[in-house]
């Protein structure tokens, strides 16, 4: 799961993120639940709040937070928790891929909440950066670690979950939002083009440029190794070499990404998204976020929960495969657990014409798993002591470069109809029945 459209360089004030954020869980909260709007703009908070209006922001945010429909699944926690001992794999792991979806709800909004609290847009942006892929990077270490998978596996199921994340994020998520933006009525006229009654939606580039040229630089990371690989084969040791300074290399592009987007160059790439957005569309007012103890207890509670679950669904992993295919799991069905909720907002965002917004889920959440996950992954790999590299596999890592490239292909123009969202989805599709149909051991 990321909340990586808050590190998106194209956005504006992280605090107006955070209402556009919040708009994604219901403009009047959740079944017509009506949020206050007595209390002052976060904007317009500049002394200390007292202790009731404290307790009036907890309590209309845990509504807001809780009133959900992804709420009802938290029943499948305990349930998940209570088959990894007494239930065959099959069940422990869809209850706990289940359980998985309303923590890595929960867990995103908790770290906005502390994001916005904290009004400071480097230390939220920073905050949001790491705590956004928080189950990813627990499924990739609990993984690692499954001792019932042969190491071979654990490594072939961290790849295709981490390569099934960025596809995730930038052809569905990216393909749907263009395909839904375009259909949907015109909602803000600065965002939108209409011709002859033929709807476009415009999104500002220089943030996405930046974020496409990163995801090409992270394909020739990924295909250096693999060929690497399949030249020198007998050379595990150099493999392993290649891949774990390369993995450093990656983690300070993406140092060098944050720098970027939240230091150097902030206002240059706020001014361009700004000019497409309507003035009346900044006048809906908010409630302030959670306390920061509230949100940093929502935080380790639920960070321990989904590290306990998603230890349970990598242990049930290998009696799974017996079934299914190790790609199609790994690439297909082990990302959705953790970005769920934040496909739908995206989708949503593009639906109320904020194509800045929708584009900054989706190519700034793939962006940061190929950036800081895939690295992590190859350091823990290197603390564990199993040998975690670099090297995707020619399948995977042509999948990856052609889909960076048609993704670059249909945004180069800053503007998305729905024809661009069908063939993303469509090029989504494909792969998910080439995965399907992958032979056993064919892309190792």
């Amino acid at each position: 799961m990321t909340i990586a459209h808050y590190m998106d360089p194209e956005q504006t004030s992280f605090s107006e993120l955070y209402k556009f954020k919040r708009g994604s869980r219901g403009p009047k909260g959740y079944r017509g639940y009506t949020i206050p709007l007595e209390v002052p703009l976060i904007e317009e908070v500049t002394k200390k709040p007292s202790k009731a209006l404290n307790g009036s922001a907890n309590r209309d945010g845990l509504m807001e937070i809780f009133w959900s429909p992804f709420s009802v699944l938290l029943v499948f926690v305990p349930l998940g928790a209570y088959s990894a001992s007494h239930w065959e794999d099959g069940w422990t792991f869809i209850l706990n891929f289940i359980a998985l979806l309303p923590l890595a709800k929960i867990l995103g909004d908790a770290t906005e909440e502390l994001a916005v609290a904290i009004k400071n847009d480097a230390v939220a942006g920073m905050l949001n950066a790491t705590f956004g892929n928080v189950v990813e990077m627990m499924i990739t270490v609990n993984t690692l670690r499954a001792t019932r998978m042969p190491v071979a596996q654990r490594t072939d199921v961290v790849k295709c979950t981490l390569l099934g994340s960025i596809l995730s994020n930038l052809l569905l998520v990216l393909g749907m939002s263009f395909c839904f933006g375009g259909l949907t009525k015109v909602k803000v006229q600065a965002a939108t083009t209409i011709v002859g009654g033929e709807k476009e939606q415009k999104f500002a580039m220089k943030g996405v440029t930046m974020s496409m040229g990163l995801l090409t630089f992270c394909c020739m990371s990924f295909a250096l190794p693999t060929l690497f690989a399949q030249g020198y084969q007998n050379h595990l040791g150099d493999l392993l070499d290649v891949s774990r300074n390369g993995s450093l290399l990656l983690g300070s592009a993406y140092l060098a990404f944050l720098f970027f987007q939240l230091v150097s160059h902030k206002q240059t790439l706020e001014t361009e998204e700004g000019e497409l957005k309507d003035a009346e569309d900044e006048e809906n007012e908010e409630r302030p976020p959670l306390s920061i103890w509230l949100s940093v207890s929502m935080m380790i509670v639920v960070t321990v929960v989904t590290d306990l679950i998603s230890d349970y669904l990598c242990e049930s992993i290998n009696g799974v495969t017996e079934n299914i295919n190790v790609a199609f799991l790994g690439t297909i069905l082990l990302p959705i657990a953790g970005n769920a909720c934040e496909h739908l907002g995206a989708v949503r965002f593009a639906m109320d014409d904020k194509p800045g917004l929708a584009v900054g889920i989706a190519v700034g959440s793939s962006t940061q798993v190929a950036l800081f996950v895939v690295p992590f992954a190859v350091i823990v790999g290197w603390l564990l002591n199993v040998p975690m590299t670099l090297d995707f596999g020619p399948v995977n890592t042509a999948v990856i470069f052609f889909s960076v490239l048609l993704a670059t292909v249909l945004m180069s123009d800053g503007r998305s109809h729905w024809l661009k969202g069908y063939l993303l989805m469509l090029a989504y599709t494909f792969i998910a029945v080439l995965f399907w149909n992958l032979p056993p051991k064919m892309d190792e």
